[in-house]
């Protein structure tokens, strides 16, 4: 049966100066991949571009993609480098690699599934399944990569990758090869297991993860993906922990089957109980001291991996339901992203000042919906205040006194127009502006701090109070001297909760 992917039409029309021998492709890619990475990318996306718009024989098409992919692969490390450490929305230089490095990705995908739809249609196959396993691991491999790069830069997921890649996997499936090993050297890897890496990313919600999240992320998955399972037939409790649904037919990545929802036509189950098994294995390691030799020296570090394995344990096995839903909203909000700036601006609140003149301005964003936890928001203000996931935000919402604290939590970038939506957790409708030291500092030496105060109901179970101060000031079980209002006293640092940019947040015991 015909493979049918979604793919730009062909053209007659052969540029001039398109060269589509290998030898001179190869020889070309060679110079250009030596500039500027932006450029590099941008020129190699736009020939590769006209390259899968234009007949060609399939020897030849697969042997110039080849080329591209290899010239691909040594400047996605070099792009990266330009927007990963870059604030958001992207700009200048951050913003033209961001676009190089989607478009090339993208290009380079359509190529292989162009090769894949023809080596599909063919009435003989000669050499069995070999030639088809490659070129459908190569599909996998650039979707995987497509993929990557959208997370990377919080820009949406290409139209039709998704849609392409479920029609693929069940393509391997009905040809009874989705479990056929991509190489001889490396029989455990299959079809199947690089296809689930890219479902089990999705769920993780990369959108959320800092950029150098996503590169452990990826290599996790590359050690511990095949622990999922794929199955058509409908788990006994179809609300169970551990269970996602794979919308086949459908344009959307997976989703938590405890999240609702329904699609029409097939769909797959996948299954991630020996993965939340294997995670809560190590996470239980971790927390009693053994672990990864790479950490024996690095308990910060430590922390962070620990962090991170009990996020994806949340999103692969237990991810929230959501108990609040979202309300639509046009009121306006001003805000200012930074430590320094969140602190300012709740000191001010708290004395009835005004912003003085050293207060970092405020700019203008609009809620585009709410629940009683946060805020999805987006910039609407000439001049965007520039955001990383993680950042410290404070916000005065139109119509409500006070300024409240949340954090940054995802972004959805369209890079154009400087257009950023971004969804932020609600922290404290009260933060308190304080000082901080350690225990046994000498006057004067006290940092800007800012205090999250438990809640005033006994009964309420919220989270202990909090401290957030400069990244790196403050250690874990750290005793300092802690300045609120008139009153000084002492607290112990108990626990490390999140690290954003430039700031460490920590839960704290006060001290009599």
């Amino acid at each position: 049966m015909p493979l049918a992917l979604r793919l730009p039409p062909l053209t007659e029309h052969l540029p001039p100066a398109l060269e589509t021998r290998p030898s001179r492709v190869a020889s070309w890619l060679a110079d250009v991949v030596d500039r500027e990475p932006a450029l590099a990318a941008r020129i190699i996306g736009e020939a590769l571009a006209v390259t899968n718009r234009i007949p060609l024989g399939h020897s030849r098409r697969l042997d110039v993609s080849e080329q591209y992919w290899k010239a691909a692969a040594l400047l996605w490390p070099r792009l990266e480098q330009k927007f990963i450490v870059a604030s958001h929305p992207l700009s200048g230089e951050s913003l033209d690699a961001a676009k190089a490095a989607l478009t090339l990705a993208s290009e380079l995908s359509i190529a292989y599934k162009r090769l894949l739809a023809h080596e599909a249609g063919r009435r003989f196959a000669w050499g069995g399944p070999r030639r088809m396993v490659a070129l459908i691991r190569r599909t996998f491999q650039a979707t995987l990569r497509v993929l990557t790069n959208s997370y990377l830069t919080y820009a949406p997921v290409p139209s039709h990758t998704w849609s392409d890649a479920h029609d693929i996997y069940m393509f391997t499936r009905e040809r009874r090869v989705h479990r056929h090993p991509v190489t001889l050297d490396q029989p455990e890897v299959t079809l199947e297991r690089l296809y689930l890496q890219a479902l089990l990313l999705a769920l993780a919600n990369p959108y959320g993860f800092l950029p150098s999240q996503l590169a452990t992320v990826l290599q996790y998955l590359q050690e511990h993906a095949h622990l999922a399972k794929l199955t058509p037939v409908p788990p006994v409790h179809r609300m169970a922990r551990a269970v996602a649904i794979v919308p086949v037919g459908h344009d959307f990545p997976p989703f938590s089957a405890n999240k609702g929802g329904a699609t029409d036509g097939s769909k797959l189950f996948l299954l991630a109980f020996d993965l939340a098994f294997e995670l809560q294995e190590q996470i239980r390691e971790l927390e009693g001291g053994a672990g990864l030799r790479e950490f024996a020296n690095d308990p910060q570090a430590r922390e962070q991996y620990l962090g991170l394995l009990k996020r994806l344990l949340r999103q692969w096995a237990v991810p929230p339901a959501r108990q609040f839903n979202r309300l639509p909203s046009r009121a306006r909000v001003v805000m200012c992203a930074g430590l320094s700036g969140v602190w300012q601006h709740s000191r001010r609140t708290a004395s009835g000042a005004g912003a003085g003149a050293n207060a970092p301005p405020m700019t203008q964003c609009r809620v585009v919906n709410h629940t009683a936890g946060g805020y999805a928001l987006r910039q609407v203000d000439a001049m965007p205040a520039a955001l990383r996931v993680g950042d410290l935000i404070a916000l005065r919402i139109e119509g409500r006194g006070g300024v409240q604290v949340a954090m940054v939590r995802w972004f959805r970038n369209t890079l154009n127009n400087g257009m950023l939506e971004f969804g932020c957790e609600l922290l404290s409708d009260s933060p308190e502006a304080a000082a901080a030291a350690p225990e046994d500092a000498a006057d004067g030496e006290l940092l800007p701090v800012l205090v999250l105060p438990e809640d005033d109901d006994p009964d309420a179970h919220g989270a202990p109070p909090q401290l957030a101060a400069p990244a790196g000031a403050f250690a874990l079980e750290q005793a300092v001297s802690l300045r609120r209002g008139n009153a000084t006293g002492f607290a112990v640092l108990t626990k490390l909760v999140e690290q954003g940019p430039g700031f460490d947040l920590y839960e704290f015991v006060p001290v009599s």
